[in-house]
């Protein structure tokens, strides 16, 4: 069997349903979130993930714990590597609320999406290498796999990432974008 890795987004938290940045303040999921979590489980029967990691947060670990049971398939260690970006002064804030000066001035203490590639496509290939010849589900974020999803793909979508949607993760175009990016000796 190939190596394969998914990304998928945790399930809703009270925040996101009020459209509260999160970043990394660690807001638990609402049970609609835990549905979410069960749903993307239940996509995935059969699919054979036999791991499921998750980001530190409690809302990504409780979602990884819901999709494992769902798939019968074990949980691992956090990988801290894929928590969400850090939005600084604007965690906690509506993002509706939060206008253009107030963005521009926070700019320097949100975490740039450099910085997130610079972390989680290391960790990534470091998974795939680890247990190499698995199929493997992260548990991530939003603003995270989005950063990812764009990177890998080579253009910005408009839209986000939903709670519960799963992203596939072309190793060969990773291995190839941790080289452009020059995070890994190979």
């Amino acid at each position: 069997m190939d190596t394969s890795l998914a990304l998928v987004r945790h399930g809703q938290t009270d925040w996101n349903l009020a459209g509260r940045l999160q970043g990394r303040t660690d807001i638990p999921l609402n049970e609609t979130g835990r549905e979410q979590a069960r749903e993307a489980g239940r996509k995935l029967i059969g699919e054979g993930f036999s791991l499921v990691l998750a980001s530190p947060l409690e809302r990504a670990q409780e979602t990884a714990v819901l999709i494992a049971q769902q798939i019968g398939a074990a949980t691992g260690n956090a990988v801290p590597e894929l928590i969400e970006r850090g939005f600084g002064p604007l965690e906690g804030r509506i993002m509706a609320e939060v206008s253009d000066e107030e963005s521009a001035a926070a700019a320097e203490q949100i975490e740039p999406r450099a910085h997130i590639l610079s972390r989680a496509v290391p960790a990534l290939l470091d998974i795939a290498s680890r247990h190499a010849g698995r199929k493997i589900m992260i548990v991530s974020h939003g603003a995270t796999m989005r950063t990812i999803r764009d990177a890998l793909s080579g253009t910005k979508e408009r839209q986000g990432v939903e709670n519960g949607e799963i992203i596939d993760v072309d190793l060969a175009r990773l291995e190839q974008l941790a080289g452009e990016l020059d995070l890994v000796a190979f």
